[in-house]
C-alpha cells in the first residue's frame, strides 16, 4: 500500500498521523508548502535530521500514555515511561532555537517539557517500580514516613523468621527444618517424616503432605498477624499514593496530548524526508492553478515490485482546463493503463499531504477532490448488480465534481452490452467536456476505440495509447504512454 511504502515513522503516533494525512489530504497551498519546506530542510540538514530521529525513536507512545492517564489507568511502569518521554520532549524543545525552519521550530517550541510532573515522578517513584501494586516496592524511601515504617516491619520479618528457624533447630535438632508461607495456611514450620518423632508437643499440626508435616507455634501465629497486617497496610497505602499521583498527572493530559501531536508531526515530515531520499522522490511545485504536469511519473507502490535488474518505466501526464482537459487512454489488457491512472492520483495525493513525489518534476494545481471509478464489484445484498454499482458510483462522481477535481475513469460501461456501454462512456465524456459550470481534469481508460472519435469535435479531449510492439511473434508491452 502507499502507506506501507512511505511510512518510515519511528513512533506509533507518527504512523497513526501519517495514515490520517493520507485519508485527509490538504487543500490549502500555504499549509502544503509549509510541510514541503520542512521536508526539504530535513533532507538538506542531515545532522539535525538525525538528531531529531534519534530522539523520536526513544519516545514511545506518548498519546497512549496520555489516554491511560486521563482514564486513571496508568500503572507505575507507565509513569516511568512517561518520565522518560518527557525527558525526550525536553530535549526536542531545546532543539527549537537551533532549527532554521518555521514549521519544525514552531513545533519544537510548543513542546512542553512539563518539568513539574517530571520532577514529581522522579521524587516519588523507584526506578525499578513494578507494573502491578504488591509485586515490589513502588515508592522511594523517604517519600512517606508511614510507608517506610511499615516496610521496616516487613523487612525485619525475614530476619525474625531466620532467627526463629535457628532457635527451633537448636531446640529440636531438626536441621532440615523449613519456614514457609502460603495463602491458605499462612506461615508454617515444615518437618520431613524422617524427623517427625522430634516434633515438640507444643507445636500445632496445620497440614499433612506426602513426605512431610507442617506445624505452627503460638509465637509464629502472633508474628504472622503483625507481618500480614503490615503488608496489607503497605498495599493500601501504596494504592492511595498511586491514586494521588494519577490525579496529579491527570491535570496535564491536555499538554501531554498536544506534545504527542507535535512529536507525531515532526515524525511524519521526517518520514517524508526518508522516503524522498530512499526512493528518489522530488519536491512537487504546488500552486492554486488548474493544470497538472507530471514529468517521468512513477507508481510508488508498483515500482517496489520491479526486479533489481529492471526499472519502472516512467510516464508523462499533462492536464488542464483549457486545452487538454480529458485524456482518452487506449491499449490492450495488461499494458499499464490502470497503473498510469492510479500513479497520477497517488502523485497528486502525495503532494497534497506534504510529501515529495515519484517523478522528475510535478507541477500540481491543488485538487479539491479525487474521484475514481475503477474495478468491478457488486452489492447483491442490497439488490445492486455490478453494472448498477458502477452506474451509481459514476452518477455520484458527475453530481459532485468541481473545477478543481481530478477524475479517473477505468473501463466505464463494461457491465452491459457493447453498444450500450459505448453510449454511456461517450455520454459521460461529452458531459465532462461540455459542462458549463466546471471542467474537471479527467483520465479515461477504455477499450472502446470508438471514443477516440470524440477528439475530432471536442477540442479539450486528446487521444493517447499505451505502446506495444510485436517481436518474434510475441507481444511486448512497452508501458509507454504516447
Amino acid at each position: 500500500s502507499l502507506f506501507g511504502v512511505i511510512n518510515h515513522c519511528v513512533t506509533p503516533m507518527g504512523s497513526r498521523l501519517l495514515r490520517k494525512h493520507i485519508q485527509t489530504p490538504l487543500t490549502r497551498q500555504s499549509v502544503i508548502l509549509e510541510r514541503l519546506d520542512a521536508v526539504s530542510f530535513l533532507i538538506q540538514n542531515s545532522q539535525q535530521s538525525n538528531l531529531i530521529d534519534s530522539l523520536l525513536v526513544q519516545l514511545g507512545d506518548l498519546e497512549r500514555l496520555a489516554g491511560k492517564i486521563s482514564l486513571r489507568r496508568a500503572n507505575p511502569r507507565d509513569f516511568l515511561a512517561l518520565h522518560h518521554a518527557l525527558k525526550i520532549c525536553s530535549e526536542l524543545h531545546a532543539l527549537g532555537h537551533a532549527i532554521n525552519n518555521s514549521y519544525l521550530k514552531a513545533r519544537c517550541d510548543m513542546i512542553n517539557p512539563l518539568d513539574e510532573l517530571c520532577q514529581k515522578i522522579v521524587r516519588e517513584l523507584r526506578h525499578d517500580a513494578p507494573q502491578q501494586i504488591g509485586k515490589a516496592p513502588i515508592f522511594k524511601e523517604g517519600f512517606s514516613i508511614e510507608l517506610d515504617e511499615l516496610r521496616q516491619i516487613s523487612v525485619h520479618a525475614k530476619t525474625y523468621l531466620l532467627n526463629l528457624r535457628e532457635k527451633e533447630v537448636q531446640r529440636t535438632g531438626i536441621h532440615s527444618l523449613k519456614v514457609g508461607f502460603n495463602q491458605v495456611f499462612g506461615y508454617y514450620l515444615e518437618v520431613t517424616n524422617t524427623h517427625r518423632e522430634k516434633v515438640p508437643v507444643d507445636w500445632i499440626r496445620r497440614q499433612t503432605l506426602a513426605n512431610a508435616e507442617r506445624y505452627v507455634t503460638e509465637e509464629l501465629k502472633d508474628y504472622e498477624s503483625k507481618i500480614l497486617g503490615a503488608e496489607d497496610k503497605i498495599l493500601a497505602l501504596e494504592t492511595k499514593l498511586l491514586e494521588e499521583l494519577k490525579e496529579f498527572a491527570a491535570q496535564f493530559v491536555p499538554a501531554l496530548t498536544l506534545n504527542g501531536i507535535l512529536c507525531a508531526e515532526l515524525d511524519v515530515v521526517l518520514s517524508h524526508s526518508k522516503s524522498a531520499q530512499k526512493n528518489g522522490y522530488t519536491r512537487p511545485e504546488v500552486n492554486e492553478g488548474e493544470s497538472l504536469l507530471i514529468s517521468s511519473g512513477r507508481h510508488p507502490v508498483i515500482e517496489k515490485f520491479i526486479p533489481a535488474d529492471s526499472s519502472y518505466i516512467p510516464n508523462d501526464i499533462y492536464l488542464d482546463n483549457k486545452d487538454q482537459q480529458i485524456i482518452i487512454i487506449t491499449g490492450p489488457n495488461m499494458s499499464g493503463k490502470s497503473a498510469i491512472l492510479r500513479q497520477t492520483a497517488l502523485i497528486v495525493l502525495m503532494a497534497q499531504i506534504g510529501s515529495f513525489v515519484p517523478a522528475e518534476r510535478a507541477v500540481i494545481g491543488i485538487c479539491d477532490k479525487i474521484f475514481t471509478r475503477v474495478g468491478a464489484s457488486d452489492n447483491l445484498a442490497r439488490g445492486e448488480s455490478t453494472f448498477m454499482v458502477e452506474m451509481t458510483e459514476t452518477a455520484s462522481i458527475l453530481n459532485n465534481i468541481s473545477h478543481k477535481s481530478l477524475i479517473l475513469l477505468d473501463e466505464i460501461g463494461r457491465g452491459t452490452s457493447t453498444y450500450d456501454g459505448i453510449s454511456i462512456a461517450t455520454a459521460i465524456a461529452e458531459y465532462l467536456h461540455g459542462n458549463p459550470l466546471c471542467r474537471p481534469k479527467t483520465l479515461f481508460a477504455t477499450h472502446y476505440h470508438e471514443l477516440t472519435e470524440l477528439a475530432e469535435y471536442k477540442s479539450r479531449i486528446k487521444n493517447f495509447h499505451v505502446r506495444v510492439m510485436e517481436s518474434d511473434g510475441k507481444i511486448v508491452f512497452l508501458r509507454k504512454l504516447v
